[in-house]
């Protein structure tokens, strides 16, 4: 729940607002107005029931149960080596749970994997690029993957091109993109083709202050506003 206060010094007010005045720390409740939600999550989209996984002995997730929402933007916190990037692994079928599961758009994503695979885009932790390729070649192997056709990939690579910030450096080889250059690149692989479903692990790193504002803006924009 949000909730604004109206005496304070900010000159921002709220413009959807409920008619009661909350306050849940102090007594005078008048001072507190509850913001309604800019957009209702109404559709499930990935649902994860029951998730476990073992590496031998060693239990790196245990029983992890939730729900994602269309146009809602989710983040997923936990100390070094709590299991978000073994998460992040079984919701795009690169590895098997030990048991649960997990269903993106209806689909079980171990028994429909490449039906699945249609519906995401996926940000490794790790960049996974090849050296000797450029970055507009990039984008272009990963929409012929998708089988689009000329004419959408031609457009879809202009825009991500435009969003990630390398229109001008379209022809550079990865192997010659700074390290953040490499994980704008790698952000922009995952927006091709316009995944309903989009997991990012990690997605900022080794990215400067202002550009990181930029694409959780553009995040935010992109995949939580409803169209």
């Amino acid at each position: 729940k949000r909730y604004w206060n109206l005496h304070s010094s900010s000159t921002i007010a709220p413009v959807d607002l409920d008619e009661t005045a909350v306050n849940p720390h102090q007594t005078s409740a008048s001072k507190w107005i509850r913001m309604k939600s800019v957009s209702s999550p109404v559709r499930l989209c990935m649902s994860v029931k029951q998730l476990s996984k073992k590496f031998g002995k060693f239990q790196a997730v245990s029983n992890l149960n939730v729900d994602f929402y269309n146009n809602e933007v989710c983040c997923l916190l936990g100390h070094n080596g709590a299991g978000k990037t073994t998460v992040t692994s079984i919701l795009v079928g690169m590895l098997e749970p030990t048991s649960g599961s997990v269903s993106i758009s209806g689909l079980d994503n171990q028994e429909n994997i490449e039906e699945v695979r249609k519906e995401i885009g996926f940000c490794p932790q790790y960049d996974i690029l090849y050296p000797e390729l450029s970055i507009k070649e990039h984008l272009e192997l990963v929409a012929k993957m998708r089988h689009m056709d000329v004419e959408a990939t031609e457009e879809s690579v202009e825009n991500i091109l435009q969003l990630i910030g390398l229109s001008n450096e379209r022809l550079t080889l990865a192997k010659n993109l700074s390290g953040g250059m490499q994980r704008r690149l790698s952000i922009g692989i995952s927006m091709i083709g316009d995944p309903k479903v989009l997991i990012l692990d990690e997605p900022t790193s080794g990215i400067g202050m202002l550009r990181q504002k930029i694409f959780l803006n553009i995040f935010s924009w992109k995949f939580c506003i409803p169209t």
